[in-house]
């Protein structure tokens, strides 16, 4: 039944907007995009750039819209299935959150596989092609594909030694830090963007782990004190169309946006290493204290990640086979 609710409300809000376009919409092919981030986030600027290439490279036969901040209503675990079932067309999302759905989503969300974008870009190339596969079964198709900056736990406290962090409310986006954190002493909150605000708030949360980006799109100044990077784990948002849309388009449309896509993308990840510097230093500004992570509490996060990796590899096929690829190309031990 809820579902259903989400479904009616957001094709409603759809349907207001293609009233809003008029008789040109009989002309062009419209599709709407869902992203659950604000206008200002890195991200939703390279979807609006996605939108806008697309809009030429098409001759504006195909118009996208997108629906920044979460406005549609979805909720960031459910946007796989979302897609899936035609509620949207079209979306952004960020994959290990879609863990429910896609065990395979957490692979480049496992604690400390990951050092740097050098590494993540080894990864994605070998894990792609099986992500791809999942999506498929999901009723869509991968545009692209862009990561997150480093990741920050910020607190309203400072965490000086490893006792300092026990029983603090973190929010987190994804299983493994939740898992991750629990293990060093900390209560983890699993929360969507959307539900993060009122909970720092009204006090309800001591801690967030994310980025630099998240943390000037929250205005966490207002909230919080310290920031520690952790990099504990890497995290990419995917942009995705439903297999019905897309195949309702041309072969010379479908050929266009995905030189777009493709064309674009190192441009998205360039833009992602440098929102980390940018945002830091907003964060700075506003008086924010940036620090390193004190070497008892990291080397008790490395302590609880000990196994993680395998556990979930004997879990999830194929994993197995890409951890190995991975590890071989990356220049990583066993």
């Amino acid at each position: 039944m809820q579902r259903h609710s989400i479904s009616l409300r957001i094709r409603a809000l759809l349907g207001i907007a293609a009233l809003a376009l008029g008789g040109s919409a009989l002309a062009q092919t419209r599709l709407d995009m869902a992203i659950a981030w604000p206008p200002g986030n890195f991200h939703t600027k390279n979807a609006v750039a996605f939108a806008e290439a697309v809009d030429k490279a098409t001759g504006g036969q195909v118009k996208i819209t997108v629906h920044a901040g979460g406005v549609l209503g979805l909720k960031g675990p459910e946007t796989l299935r979302a897609v899936r079932d035609g509620i949207v067309p079209m979306a952004e999302f960020n994959a290990p959150q879609q863990v429910g759905d896609a065990p395979l989503f957490s692979l480049e969300a496992q604690p400390y596989l990951v050092g740097d974008y050098r590494q993540l870009r080894v990864l994605h190339d070998i894990m792609l092609p099986e992500y791809d596969k999942v999506l498929a079964r999901f009723g869509q198709k991968r545009l692209y594909m862009t990561p997150w900056p480093d990741q920050y736990l910020f607190t309203r406290k400072p965490v000086a030694a490893a006792a300092d962090a026990k029983g603090m409310k973190v929010r987190v986006t994804d299983r493994v830090t939740s898992e991750l954190i629990k293990q060093v002493g900390m209560s983890p909150v699993q929360m969507t963007f959307a539900d993060m605000m009122p909970a720092l708030a009204s006090g309800g949360l001591d801690g967030v782990t994310t980025s630099a980006s998240t943390a000037v799109d929250s205005r966490f100044w207002e909230f919080l004190k310290h920031a520690y990077k952790t990099n504990h784990v890497w995290s990419s948002n995917v942009a995705t169309i439903n297999l019905a849309a897309w195949k309702k388009l041309t072969a010379a449309q479908r050929d266009a946006i995905e030189k777009v896509a493709r064309d674009l993308e190192p441009a998205f990840w360039k833009a992602s290493q440098e929102d980390d510097a940018k945002s830091l230093a907003v964060l700075r500004e506003h008086g924010m204290q940036i620090e390193p992570l004190p070497a008892p509490v990291a080397a008790d996060l490395k302590q609880a990640a000990a196994g993680m990796v395998e556990d979930y590899a004997r879990r999830t096929p194929p994993v197995p086979e890409l951890l190995r690829q991975y590890r071989e190309r990356a220049g990583q031990a066993r």
